[in-house]
């Protein structure tokens, strides 16, 4: 009988200790397998690529709304739907770029123009019409407007950015900057007209998430809030199990996702509200 007093008494302090560290409620599961991309817009929509490029809109509870096929097929190397109007992808392999309203329907779509840009390696959606490119063949960091379908800035990148590998995994405008995640290297800041500012110590692996002035990535099984600022950094664990590959963040909720499934956590319930 005492034995089995002290297997209770242990049992509830390890229930105890659990709801304290591990305090992020029940989540919601969008189960979709082989995801590729993922991207959130600012209504709370999210958006899925699987890997052949094909989307698909679900609503913020994870509830399946919309689809698009594009007319060809291949993987996404960009998917950004957080811009106020429009969803932005790009694809390297097939060297074509998409535009398409809230309800993905394709607004404007065309190929790279090879006669200014050679190889197009990254590519990210900016303020103003433009489209920022890493052309790989001259290593350089392009404006292109793609209504005018014209080169407004062209910024070698070897010369900003001494010693590096310019091997460029991500590339992302928000706030007003230019964020490069180098792979190996670090993330470095430009400013809307490509001028260094600086160099973040940060090697995330996901695509680049950000939420108010941090930058938001997983590592180690803990989630890292960057200051891209003050450089001030915090981080907290990662739930108990989840093994994600990738962490987003909105107003209301907390997503993260593996090549399977997508976790949406009421953020409010979780240990990221007390942080921003």
């Amino acid at each position: 009988m005492k034995s089995i007093l002290l297997i209770l008494m242990f049992l509830c302090q390890s229930l105890q200790l659990f709801g304290q560290v591990d305090d992020w409620g029940i989540p919601k599961i969008i189960d979709f397998p082989r995801l590729d991309k993922i991207s959130l817009d600012n209504q709370g929509f999210i958006f899925l690529a699987d890997l052949e490029g094909n989307l698909y809109q679900y609503s913020k509870e994870g509830k399946f709304l919309n689809n698009f096929s594009p007319p060809r097929q291949g993987s996404l190397s960009q998917l950004e739907a957080f811009w106020t109007v429009n969803i932005f992808t790009f694809s390297a392999d097939l060297q074509e770029y998409r535009i398409l309203d809230r309800f993905i329907n394709p607004v404007s779509e065309n190929r790279i123009p090879m006669n200014l840009i050679n190889l197009a390696k990254a590519a990210t959606l900016g303020n103003n019409n433009i489209i920022w490119v890493f052309d790989e063949t001259d290593l350089s960091l392009k404006q292109f407007d793609y209504r005018r379908n014209r080169i407004i800035q062209n910024q070698p990148l070897n010369l900003i950015i001494d010693r590096s590998s310019l091997d460029i995994v991500d590339i992302k405008e928000y706030q007003n900057l230019l964020f490069l995640n180098i792979k190996d290297e670090g993330v470095f800041i430009l400013d809307n007209q490509g001028n260094f500012i600086k160099k973040l110590n940060a090697k995330p692996i996901q695509k680049l998430g950000f939420w108010k002035g941090y930058l938001i990535y997983l590592e180690d099984d803990k989630i890292v809030f960057l200051n891209f600022q003050s450089e001030k950094v915090e981080s907290i664990n990662v739930p108990s199990g989840i093994k994600a590959k990738g962490i987003l963040v909105n107003q209301n909720q907390v997503y993260f996702y593996d090549g399977n499934q997508v976790w949406i956590f009421d953020k409010s319930k979780t240990p990221i509200e007390g942080i921003f």
